[in-house]
């Protein structure tokens, strides 16, 4: 049984000892996991933190949605899930420094998964 990881703003990645009820934890672990740090598979986690030293742009919102994507491609591929849409937003007019993805995962049983996160950039 897995335990379920908060994923609201006031307690990101906090393990509660309630029982996790959908793949949100799978979700949440691929997408802010540097990718090569897990110590049993190499290729698990995300490329997120690479930019923290992007600037925002145009270019950026592209590469977050890539590796989203790429992060989350195991999920499809092993049978999980059976659609992943990612969307990014650039609010320049409150803060120039972040960019925020979404994530909308559909489970195989139909169900829809929804992360949202922000990603300082420079």
């Amino acid at each position: 049984m897995d335990f379920k990881i908060l994923t609201d703003e006031d307690a990101m990645g906090q393990m509660t000892f309630d029982p996790a009820e959908d793949i949100m934890n799978n979700v949440f672990l691929s997408l802010m996991v540097k990718r090569g740090s897990w110590f049993q598979n190499p290729e698990f986690g995300s490329r997120l933190h690479l930019l923290q030293r992007a600037k925002n742009t145009e270019k950026t919102a592209a590469l977050a949605e890539e590796y989203c994507k790429e992060a989350l491609r195991w999920l499809i591929d092993t049978g999980r899930a059976t659609r992943i849409d990612v969307h990014t937003q650039r609010d320049r007019t409150q803060d120039l420094h972040r960019l925020k993805f979404i994530v909308e995962v559909t489970v195989a049983n139909g169900r829809q998964v929804t992360f949202e996160r922000f990603v300082e950039v420079v």
